[in-house]
């Protein structure tokens, strides 16, 4: 692993003292070679070459090529003007001994390398972030927070005796709430903005004696913003010593994010992560998401909504993000996102459109275009007005997929939930009601009629209710004359003696007939 030269000064003392010339201390080195004028070395790595200051005045106008050489000195009035000036030379004040800084260097890329192979290992055995910032957490000076792109917590560092106000807001309420947010912004603690510098230092006042360095870390995906990195309380400019450090943690960092986003499948819409946020944590309070969709424009907790999940085979040749990234860009009320592999349309619905369908004759044919002619399957839920609702909105996909999969002999593409009520409903109430619960008089007095006489009023019937107690949608639903319908159907009043028209006889007939018939 190679570590600036800022990195390895920074590690053995957070104030060491030296002198430098012809260096760029953020220059980055593969490791640490005792130096011998006697020895060279042909490798294309670059390694930092440590030798005692007897070495460097016995040997300093002998050497002659580029490579860098850090010199212990004990003695404080060594300077640099005593060298050759065109070296590339620090010298490292130092009250240890030549061998134990040596050591010590030795043990800073050792450990670093250690640091990493067990990070990239916690990423493959896919270990959550708080795992990750506990490796992380001997490297970590400052406080930090991890945030998502909703600025949700995702994990935090903090060191004993620097305690920060904005910091602690944030972990009391498991977000950046507005208010927070306002300040952070207020004091330049975060942008948003795709253009800010990536770190984003500035510098800020708790009190006013009280003022420290803040960093931002913004991580990217596919040049989209996943994640953030706030840090706390730098007493002095990062640039003197701290940013180098960080820099390799961030990158550590961004690599998890990555990885969180592509297990997602998630493209680079922002409201996606609030959406399987809901979906992953349903409990958490709706206050807390009220405030982060204050953060997305156009988008509201309260309103009319349509969900549908979308399934087809051959994801590979369609992935999710293109097949997204076609329905976002066909209609601005359409919020495709993907949770647990899974791919869902969120539609935005008019007041006038509430209870109606989920698409237009116009959009079903837009939607089907932005599917590129494969065969696919949909499962729509009712209409809800809350996000808070989206677990309940999956859940109703799911099974209008499943159970009008099984109603249906011929494939459809659109399956409704409000078409399976229903059957759904007898499945739930058959896991903790005795069967015998769910029968209905008016339905066995009429279903012993038709074994009897070999008709059909039971089916007739159950039409007539289904189409509204109206002859002519159950004539026109059945493909029956109309006077056909309303014989059976007063015959099957006169066999039942009832009507059927209260409430209770009627639900008590359409489960008896459906837990028949398996609807």
């Amino acid at each position: 692993m190679q570590l600036p030269l800022n990195v390895i000064l920074y590690q053995l003392s957070a104030n060491s003292l030296y002198e430098s010339q012809n260096i760029n201390l953020t220059t980055d080195y593969d490791g640490v070679k005792f130096f011998d004028i006697n020895f060279t070395l042909e490798d294309s790595k670059r390694y930092l070459y440590l030798l005692s200051e007897e070495m460097l005045r016995t040997y300093s106008d002998q050497i002659t090529n580029s490579d860098t050489f850090l010199c212990v000195c004990q003695n404080r009035e060594t300077h640099l003007n005593e060298f050759n000036h065109e070296l590339s030379l620090v010298l490292l004040y130092s009250n240890d001994s030549f061998p134990t800084v040596f050591n010590k260097v030795l043990t800073i890329f050792h450990d670093f390398e250690v640091w990493d192979t067990n990070f990239h290992l916690a990423l493959l055995k896919d270990r959550p972030l708080k795992e990750l910032l506990e490796l992380t957490n001997v490297y970590i000076v400052h406080p930090m927070v991890i945030l998502d792109r909703n600025f949700s917590l995702l994990g935090y560092v903090k060191t004993p005796g620097t305690d920060d106000p904005i910091m602690d807001d944030i972990l009391d309420a498991g977000y950046v709430t507005p208010d927070t947010m306002t300040r952070l912004r207020q004091d330049g603690l975060i942008s948003t903005s795709e253009q800010a510098a990536n770190p984003l230092i500035n510098y800020y006042c708790l009190t006013t004696h009280e003022c420290y360095y803040s960093m931002m870390y913004r991580f990217t995906a596919n040049g989209h913003t996943v994640g953030y990195a706030l840090v706390f309380r730098c007493s002095i400019h990062p640039k003197t010593n701290y940013l180098d450090l960080m820099n390799i943690i961030s990158e550590n960092l961004m690599l998890y994010f990555q990885q969180e986003r592509f297990k997602s499948r998630s493209s680079s819409e922002i409201y996606e992560s609030l959406f399987t946020e809901i979906l992953d944590h349903p409990d958490t309070p709706s206050k807390q998401y009220e405030d982060q969709i204050s953060f997305i424009p156009g988008l509201s907790m309260e309103g009319y909504f349509r969900l549908a999940r979308v399934s087809y085979e051959n994801i590979s040749e369609m992935p999710y993000s293109f097949v997204s990234w076609n329905l976002r860009n066909a209609a601005p009320g359409w919020k495709p996102f993907v949770h647990q592999n899974a791919l869902y349309v969120l539609r935005f619905t008019s007041d006038s459109d509430k209870l109606g369908s989920f698409l237009s004759p116009d959009q079903e044919t837009l939607f089907r275009n932005c599917m590129g002619g494969i065969t696919y399957t949909c499962g729509i839920s009712n209409t809800f007005f809350s996000l808070m609702e989206l677990p309940t909105a999956v859940l109703q996909c799911n099974e209008a997929i499943r159970l009008g999969r099984l109603k249906d002999e011929k494939p459809r593409e659109f399956y409704q939930f409000k078409d399976v009520f229903v059957p759904y409903i007898l499945q739930e109430l058959k896991r903790s009601v005795p069967s015998p619960m769910l029968t209905s008089p008016c339905y066995e007095v009429l279903k012993r009629y038709d074994r009897k006489n070999h008709t059909d009023l039971c089916e007739i019937f159950m039409h007539y209710l289904e189409n509204g107690r109206s002859i002519g949608q159950t004539s026109n639903a059945i493909f029956l004359h109309r006077n056909t319908v309303q014989n059976k159907v007063k015959k099957a009043v006169s066999v039942m003696g009832n009507e059927c028209d209260g409430s209770q006889a009627m639900v008590a007939f359409v489960l008896a007939y459906a837990g028949d018939h398996e609807l």
